[in-house]
């Protein structure tokens, strides 16, 4: 594949079984699979009112229902998008995972977002890009809204496994680094996903400036 668009399409046409073995084709062990940024204030209020919902909705991916509960608002986007304004095409929610729930090793290739992205701005098609170069800058950015309890994980090959204060946050290698979470506790864990692209002239490979 040379350009986004046909990196898209190609995410497109994987199915569930296929794209998991396309994971560990992709994945290489030697690069970090996520890089600790630094700390944000939380939305205190609009947590703790996601927090009094029921925990119902399971994203469905390729027809099968994850491991975890998401949530969306419309002041938790509005949030994330003040508090990384360098970003567009921002998306938000919140990650619940219950007691006992895990999530298999995987990668977040992100083509779904991206062909909504092209979708806004079909330019973005054409861009050259590669899983080895790629050529957009794209951040997952995944925020603790507590602090870390024994039993609950999120796990990396390289360096390790992300271990967290509240507030804090790290940003996901999109294009190289496999993950997992498991909660082995007994309380929920709740987190903030951020998903943008920086727009410019910077060009990274994998997640690294």
């Amino acid at each position: 594949m040379k350009t986004l668009g046909e990196f898209i399409d190609w995410h497109q046409s994987l199915g569930f079984e296929e794209m998991y073995e396309k994971y560990k084709e992709i994945h290489d062990p030697s690069v970090p699979g996520y890089v600790p940024v630094g700390k944000v204030d939380l939305p205190e209020d609009i947590i703790a009112d996601l927090s009094k919902e029921k925990l119902d909705t399971q994203p469905v991916w390729l027809g099968v229902k994850s491991n975890y509960r998401v949530q969306y608002d419309e002041r938790l986007l509005s949030w994330a998008k003040k508090t990384f304004p360098k970003l567009q095409f921002v998306k938000c929610r919140m990650q619940a995972q219950k007691p006992g729930e895990s999530v298999r090793e995987h990668m977040d290739l992100l083509g779904n977002y991206l062909r909504d992205c092209t979708i806004k701005a079909p330019w973005l098609r054409k861009l050259r890009h590669s899983i080895e170069k790629p050529g957009i800058d794209i951040h997952q950015i995944i925020i603790a809204c507590d602090d870390q309890v024994e039993g609950q994980v999120f796990g990396f090959h390289n360096p390790g496994p992300w271990k967290w204060k509240k507030g804090e946050y790290m940003r996901i290698n999109s294009w190289r680094g496999m993950h997992w979470t498991a909660n082995n506790s007994d309380v929920v864990r709740r987190l903030i996903k951020v998903t943008g692209i920086e727009l410019g002239p910077k060009k990274e490979n994998h997640v690294l400036a």
